[in-house]
């Protein structure tokens, strides 16, 4: 009787709690994929906000300065999420000043006149992507995350094409500043250190192949400027795209990131977990004891108390699907290790696999490693934590004689597996860590066989880890060596 009554009670409540009505826009109202969508004019600019039925509390929202509806998955699963989702047209404007002052009047409009949250995610789709950089440069206090998709970021990179450069220096002609190299300081590329100084988090999504703005010249500008000031970026690149398509299968995946962002909640918070994958020499084969000189147990010691270390080594795994060893099935994306991987949600992943691969029963599949490998690094490029990854390459064998190591080929390692890891990294813009000479002068102390690393081989391989990560990760975390 009591429980009845206290859940009337409950039940009562809620119905005359008011909970805030989603906000209302001025222009036309239409239905968009069954959320609320209002079309209007400002300044001779088309505009479009669309609005959920709950939008999460204190109504953040994600501002498309170009190209509405053009590959809207990210767009979409945020709107799932509960954000609002707003469309300004700059998107023939090339950043120029009136263009910079008007997308201002626009986020007046939708922070005092319609309550959204002050600080907007922006999304940047190429030549949107210039203009949402220059937005977090020249009001870096109303951004609160950049999701950047193959963006422009080095405007003079469109000297390339004689048209474009003629609507540049047309569209900023009636400034009065004239776009040439050196002294345009408004160029993005130029300052790059605002946001990153300000740890504007940026979501950067690549295309491996793009030719029209490619990444070496636009998103690494912002990953090497980030890492520099230790600022928050995930970068993720698609190795076989190109300028197009845009967006993300998953993106879905990509929420927690900008939701934190959004919501000005940590990044992260607790230790960083790294995951360290790999095959035998992985799992501490050779060392005195793996628990305590296994690479990943001294990778520990020398990132100190801020992180977790796990070792997720399997002796006899291939990267190869296909891959065995005296006739088992050996793949690592097979093992019960790889779930726990997973599951672990790792912050950094560190993948050392290959020299299993080089024996003649599972090289014979050479023509899938590619494949198989780049399903391993796509099985945790898309985790919600987004990691860090990391690319190494095959330990040296000691001798020549497969015979020797178990069928280990070292002239199949280093002419055919090692080529084949560093297209893959490349592929995705991965950092690489070169293990093939880990132990280089110091050989006849680091090898317990003529493969497996000794305790000294095995710090050897794990200093040579941490040092990449101290000089590629962007987390904040202090770096000690503690050994």
């Amino acid at each position: 009787m009591i429980k009845r009554l206290v859940a009337a009670a409950v039940s009562m409540a809620f119905a005359f709690m008011v909970f805030p009505a989603p906000p209302r826009f001025e222009g036309k109202k239409s239905d968009y994929h069954g959320y609320a969508r209002y079309d209007f004019r400002l300044e001779g600019r088309d505009a479009v906000v669309i609005v959920p039925d709950d939008p999460l509390p204190g109504n953040p929202w994600m501002w498309r300065p170009a190209f509405f509806g053009a590959f809207p998955s990210i767009d979409d699963a945020l709107l799932d999420a509960g954000f609002i989702i707003a469309y300004y047209d700059n998107t023939f404007e090339w950043a120029r000043p009136e263009a910079m002052e008007s997308g201002q009047k626009f986020y007046r409009l939708m922070v005092e006149n319609h309550g959204l949250d002050p600080k907007p995610v922006m999304n940047g789709i190429s030549r949107g992507g210039y203009y949402s950089l220059r937005r977090a440069q020249l009001y870096p206090e109303t951004v609160s995350c950049l999701v950047l998709d193959n963006p422009l970021v080095d405007i003079f990179e469109l000297r390339r094409d004689e048209e474009w450069w003629r609507d540049v220096k047309e569209k900023w002609e009636p400034s009065g500043r004239n776009p040439e190299r050196g002294s345009f300081e408004e160029n993005a590329a130029y300052n790059l250190d605002i946001p990153a100084m300000r740890h504007i988090p940026v979501l950067l999504l690549s295309g491996g192949l793009d030719t029209i703005v490619p990444y070496e010249k636009n998103g690494k500008l912002i990953v090497d400027t980030y890492r520099r000031y230790g600022a928050p970026v995930k970068s993720l690149v698609r190795p076989e795209a190109g300028h197009h398509p845009h967006g993300l299968d998953k993106a879905e995946r990509v929420v927690p990131f900008i939701k934190k962002a959004a919501c000005k909640e940590p990044l992260h918070t607790g230790k960083l977990k790294v995951a360290c994958i790999g095959n035998s020499i992985t799992e501490g084969v050779g060392t005195t004891d793996p628990s305590t000189k296994a690479y990943p147990a001294v990778l520990q010691k020398l990132l100190g108390k801020e992180f977790e270390v796990r070792n997720f080594g399997v002796s006899c795994s291939t990267a190869l699907r296909k891959g065995t060893d005296s006739g088992q099935p050996f793949s690592w994306l097979a093992t019960a290790r790889c779930r726990e991987a997973l599951d672990y949600q790792p912050d950094i992943v560190v993948i050392k696999l290959g020299g299993n691969d080089s024996k003649p029963d599972n090289w014979k599949y050479s023509d899938e490693f590619e494949q198989d490998y780049q399903e391993i690094i796509d099985s945790f490029k898309y985790l919600p934590t987004l990691p860090e990854i990391y690319v190494c390459l095959p330990a040296k064998a000691r001798v020549d004689d497969p015979l020797q190591i178990w069928g280990i080929d070292e002239k199949v390692i280093a002419e055919e597996i090692t080529p084949r890891i560093l297209k893959i990294a490349f592929a995705n813009r991965l950092p690489v860590i070169d293990l093939h000479d880990a132990y280089a002068g110091e050989e006849n102390r680091c090898y317990s066989d003529n493969i497996h690393p000794t305790d000294r081989g095995a710090e050897l391989i794990a200093r040579k880890i941490f040092s990449k990560i101290r000089e590629c990760s962007v987390f904040q975390h202090p770096f000690r060596i503690n050994i």
